[in-house]
Parts: structure tokens; C-alpha cells; sequence
């Protein structure tokens, strides 16, 4: 195993807040699309819940890779954060969500960053 920089420890604090984040909007979907300026009905609360379930998934997964020094788990996890930066983004866009969900998207962009970078880092050591 690959003992974490500080890199990793950033990357592994990141999976345990998207877990954490995620069990929250799974659990309560309609709390969390009120902060974020979403549509409160049966379908969408639904849905969000959904979101929210990948969220504390891809959370784990990101998790498991920095504690396993596994660079795809640290790839796949990475992606799916660049694409909740592009889902966030086109929701504000379209007005699904109002323009205070902007700072969901930045956090998601550094952090889909920052993951991409130390799967690399992990990778490159494990070669």
C-alpha cells in the first residue's frame, strides 16, 4: 500500500465529505434541493435522492482508492466529479438550480481535480 501524502489525505478527506453529502441528499432530497434552489416535487426529490446515493458510492470508491493505492478507482471517481461540475453547471444553466449551487461546482471541479492528480501520483508509484 501506498502511504498517503498530503494529497492523499486531501483526497480521502474529499471521499469522506461526498460520502457524507451524499447520504444527506439521499436521505433528504427535498432539504437539500431547497438549499440549492431545485424543484421540490415527487419525481425530482426522487431523482435527487438517486444522485445522492452515486454521491456516497463514488464517495467510497474515492475512499477506497487512496486507502487501496488503486489508480482506477482514483480515475473513475475523479470522472464522476468532473461530470457533476458539467451537471451542476447546465442545471444552473437551465435554471434547474438557482445560481447559489455555483460553489457545488467549484468544489466538485477542484475535487475532481485534485483526485485525477493523485490517481496519477498513484499510478505513476505503482508502475
Amino acid at each position: 500500500m501506498i502511504r498517503p501524502a498530503w494529497l492523499g489525505w486531501v483526497v480521502g478527506f474529499i471521499g469522506i465529505v461526498t460520502m457524507v453529502t451524499g447520504a444527506v441528499q439521499m436521505a433528504l432530497p427535498a432539504f437539500v434541493l431547497k438549499i440549492v434552489g431545485g424543484e421540490t416535487g415527487p419525481a425530482s426529490t426522487h431523482f435527487f435522492a438517486i444522485v445522492g446515493m452515486f454521491m456516497a458510492l463514488f464517495g467510497g470508491l474515492a475512499l477506497h482508492g487512496v486507502v487501496a493505492g488503486s489508480a482506477p478507482a482514483l480515475l473513475w471517481s475523479g470522472l464522476q466529479k468532473l461530470g457533476a461540475v458539467a451537471a451542476v453547471a447546465l442545471g444552473i444553466h437551465y435554471g434547474v438550480f438557482s445560481p447559489v449551487a455555483t460553489p457545488v461546482a467549484v468544489f466538485d471541479l477542484v475535487s475532481g481535480l485534485l483526485i485525477l492528480l493523485y490517481g496519477w501520483k498513484v499510478g505513476a508509484a505503482n508502475r
